[in-house]
């Protein structure tokens, strides 16, 4: 029996493994929850897993690291990051330019393929999954896809077309793909998202705020990992009269054009005492920090990304959510409607968005949720957002049974 386990372990711990996406940050949380399933499972050692990701920062910010050069910087992993450019379908200078970045981006990959020399390829979507992938392609390495969206953009429309597996989220996706490798396997889930303790620059403010939240209910606020300027000059506007009935955590992004976050720092500074302990704005919101955050928050408010629409779901958390207007196929409206639907959320569309409807909104919203509460599907809601997709992911994964 003991040889038998040790064979066993060094079968699963010889293969190497390269898992790819980024540009946004539900595709780097999916990475990382793919990483550490893997590493959970397989007890991979550091020299056989590599992720790759991108090194474009932020639009304005000049040669800013990317988020997922900031998000794995302590990583207990080997890390790479290509040039990859954003897919264009438009030409014009920009587009360009990022499609030479593109090019670039495969000599990258087809180098740091070559010399890793991996076994499988898990792509997690964005542009930066795209050169890897079109790469591993051409030197036969299986691909294996997971998309997070209700709808599916243009690098996952790429890699759709050469993927062994393809794995998602949303039963909504099933009419973009083949569905004879197509697998609903739900959202690679955070474990942080579920940890009621915490530890992080927010827990010490935000336990303050738990101490009165029964009169001043707790309002989460994001734009994203990268923050939204709309949202934050819009809430920053209707500050002085949210903060009159509800306590406000809003999370900026540290964009170093807007400067988003100093400027809500300065209003802060001009509130009165009793109204300056009911606003607390952060930057990002760590893994350290999610799960505290998302068990003692009463709503969230902002974007409806794949993975935010996905944890709010399993957390069961009312949201109002403003969906980017401009992503491919409407992606985060089609997210935000999954909620809807399952009367956990309403949609406030950013052409409506200003500090009068938003604050009209959330009143109206909190007002009649407790009556909505009672009538949740909760069977529903949790047949909808499963949270076993890493097992169900890697137990399909063909090289590594």
């Amino acid at each position: 029996m003991l040889v038998d386990i040790q064979m066993e372990q060094e079968r699963k711990i010889s293969k190497k493994i390269v898992v790819t996406g980024g540009g946004s940050g539900g595709h780097i949380s999916t990475s990382s929850g793919i990483i550490e399933g893997l590493k959970d499972k397989y007890n991979i050692p550091y020299e056989n897993l590599l992720y790759i990701g991108g090194d474009l920062g932020m639009m304005n910010e000049g040669k800013s690291l990317s988020i997922e050069q900031k998000r794995f910087k302590d990583a207990d992993f080997q890390t790479e990051y290509i040039r990859a450019g954003k897919l264009q379908r438009t030409l014009n200078p920009k587009g360009i330019l990022l499609m030479f970045r593109t090019i670039l981006a495969l000599f990258d990959s087809l180098k740091i393929l070559n010399r890793f020399k991996p076994d499988i390829i898990i792509s997690t979507g964005g542009f930066v999954s795209v050169p890897v992938c079109v790469v591993a392609h051409l030197k036969k390495i299986p691909i294996y896809l997971h998309e997070q969206t209700a709808a599916i953009g243009l690098s996952n429309k790429i890699v759709s077309k050469f993927a062994k597996k393809i794995f998602i989220t949303f039963k909504e996706s099933f009419e973009y793909l083949p569905k004879e490798k197509t697998l609903h396997t739900g959202n690679i889930v955070r474990k942080s998202i579920f940890k009621k303790a915490g530890n992080g620059n927010i827990v010490k403010p935000l336990k303050k705020m738990i101490e009165i939240q029964e009169k001043y209910p707790i309002i989460y606020i994001s734009g994203g990992g990268q923050g939204s300027h709309i949202i934050n000059t819009t809430i920053r506007e209707a500050l002085p009269i949210l903060l009159q009935d509800f306590q406000v955590i809003l999370q900026t992004g540290d964009n170093k054009k807007h400067k988003d976050f100093d400027l809500v720092i300065n209003d802060k500074k001009k509130l009165s005492a009793e109204l300056k302990e009911r606003i607390l704005p952060v930057k990002y919101v760590s893994d350290s920090e999610i799960g505290f955050l998302f068990n003692n928050v009463d709503i969230y408010v902002g974007r409806s990304g794949a993975n935010t629409t996905y944890e709010l779901g399993i957390m069961k958390i009312p949201s109002i959510f403003i969906p980017i207007p401009w992503v491919t196929h409407n992606e985060q409206e089609r997210n935000a409607q999954i909620l809807v639907n399952l009367s956990l959320a309403e949609i406030l569309l950013e052409g409506e968005f200003n500090k009068e409807k938003i604050v009209l909104t959330i009143k109206r919203f909190w007002s009649g949720w407790r009556k909505k509460k009672e009538s949740l599907n909760i069977q529903e809601i949790e047949e909808r957002f499963p949270t076993n997709a890493t097992k169900k992911i890697l137990n399909e994964i063909e090289e590594l049974k």
